[in-house]
């Protein structure tokens, strides 16, 4: 909303009457642009009072109702004035498709308080406990960290599909496919899309834990932390809410980007990530720049510390840039940070993937062919296990489970490091009944933490061999994945039971009934 506010200022000037002054106008636009929004409210509240028939403190009190998730007191208050140009029909426009895109959305609280999710009826439902609680846990670890934690509770929104996310968002649907984006922090709100909208999943408990980064930071810095800085915070937070500072790393897609690009000396520049990352030309391009600026965040809280980090974000709320607050914090010029950084980068020899090589795995959206065995076996590059690892896939949906285990054996001797080879070898092996040869295909595949397909064969495998804790924690990382697997949601609820977690086993026996509805 900062567009529509920073221009209101001038527009408020010649409504202010004698009881409303311009200053009146600049305090309350600064306030909202600030994201001070509890101060704003009573500043616009007040312009109201004194100014009722002013259409631009109308039209401030409808964005205030709008970032306080009041979609139809908003959608009131700009009925009653002149809405058809300017700043106010972009606002009308935007609340009346947020209202389309949210409408019937049911509404839960989360245990501790601090998040209010709304979210579609039906199988969404499944996702609204697991997010309560990630959320509840990143407000604590990531609060403590970023130094501030708010008061009031934040609103969440699980969109059903990507198209949402355009509604209610300024992106396209282009912009957020060639991207990637998958959610935003906007207008006093965390917005994310449903797992179910992408064919292979995708983090988004992690994304959530994201997005929640950049609100809490936003609020703690007035909003005046550029997105190079918001993003590396946000990135390299997003895993606290399970693991400590550090522990999550870069992940195998977002090392073997950066590999490349340091290899042909094409790093995205700090400029060029401006003033967005979902407006970067590729996912390729936005996965490069996250992996830099999380890599120049670790380097920086190795430095200095947490400490350190909350008086770089204190300083940036107190006017100074990033790269003044950087280089006092750090205590060199920030050219010279940047050149440290770079060296740091180097040193850590990071190598290209070569199962990786020019398919870096993507949030893939199209889910026209969702059901087939040979979705994504175009990524295999070597074209006699590709061929081999197709004929896999046709015998393994026509039940001949052997054949295709034979084929896909085929297959991984021309491409043994190949994920989909092996992820599709591995839960042939399950369906055989033979989980130890599931176990030993799927661990090398372990690692990558985005692939929901190797932590969902490994736990299942686990669950057959007995072992119930191993099983729950690969069965995790799958749900942090894919919350609409069956075997992942109906697995678990067979672990936690196995164990007498009766609380977990319940709820997931619930979702897994859920999902297997439809």
């Amino acid at each position: 909303m900062k567009k529509l506010v920073i221009l209101m200022v001038v527009a408020s000037a010649a409504h202010a009457g004698g009881r409303a002054t311009y200053g009146d106008y600049v305090r309350a636009v600064r306030a909202i642009e600030e994201q001070r929004l509890e101060e704003a409210e009573t500043l616009v509240n007040e312009l109201v009072r004194t100014a009722p028939d002013d259409p631009d403190a109308q039209t401030l009190a409808a964005q205030i109702a709008f970032l306080d998730g009041e979609y139809d007191k908003a959608n009131e208050i700009l009925a009653k004035i002149d809405a058809k140009k300017g700043l106010a029909a972009e606002l009308k426009a935007l609340v009346a498709s947020t209202i389309a895109a949210t409408k019937g959305f049911d509404k839960k609280t989360s245990a501790g308080g601090h998040f209010v999710i709304t979210y579609a009826p039906g199988k969404d439902e499944v996702l609204v406990d697991l997010a309560a609680e990630t959320l509840e846990a990143a407000y604590q670890k990531i609060g403590e960290d970023v130094g501030w934690r708010p008061t009031k509770p934040v609103r969440v929104e699980i969109l059903p599909k990507i198209s949402d996310l355009a509604r209610v968002s300024t992106l396209t649907e282009r912009e957020i496919e060639t991207s990637g984006t998958i959610a935003l922090c906007k207008y006093n709100k965390l917005m994310v899309v449903s797992p179910r909208a992408t064919i292979f999943g995708y983090p988004w408990l992690d994304t959530m834990a994201h997005e929640l980064t950049h609100y809490l930071i936003s609020r703690a810095t007035l909003d005046k932390t550029p997105i190079w800085l918001h993003e590396g915070l946000a990135k390299y937070e997003e895993s606290r809410w399970r693991a400590s500072p550090g522990e999550g790393g870069l992940g195998r897609a977002h090392e073997h980007l950066l590999a490349v690009a340091l290899r042909k000396n094409k790093l995205i520049t700090f400029e060029q990530m401006h003033p967005s990352m979902a407006l970067l030309p590729s996912q390729e391009a936005a996965g490069t720049a996250f992996a830099e600026v999380y890599t120049i965040v670790a380097w920086m809280r190795e430095k200095v510390g947490y400490p350190g980090l909350r008086n770089m974000l204190g300083r940036i709320r107190d006017g100074r840039t990033e790269r003044r607050a950087i280089a006092e914090v750090m205590a060199m010029p920030f050219e010279s940070v940047e050149s440290a950084w770079k060296h740091h980068l180097r040193s850590l020899n990071l190598r290209p993937d070569p199962a990786l090589a020019g398919k870096v795995p993507k949030i893939r959206f199209d889910k026209s062919a969702k059901d087939s065995e040979n979705v994504g076996v175009e990524q295999v590059p070597e074209e006699k296990a590709r061929r081999l690892a197709r004929l896999g896939g046709l015998l393994r949906a026509r039940g001949h489970l052997a054949g295709a285990a034979t084929e896909y054996e085929k297959a991984r001797q021309s491409a043994p490091d190949d994920p989909f080879i092996g992820g599709k070898l591995a839960r042939t092996y399950l369906e055989l009944g033979q989980p130890e040869k599931a176990v030993e295909v799927a661990t090398p595949f372990a690692h990558d933490r985005e692939d929901a397909g190797p932590q969902a064969t490994l736990g299942a495998a686990y669950l057959k061999l007995g072992d119930n804790s191993q099983a729950i924690n690969f069965l995790l990382a799958a749900e942090r994945l894919s919350p609409f697997d069956p075997a992942v949601r109906c697995g678990l609820a067979d672990a936690y039971s196995a164990i007498a977690d009766e609380m977990h086993a319940e709820r997931e026996r619930a979702a897994c009934e859920r999902v297997k509805r439809d």
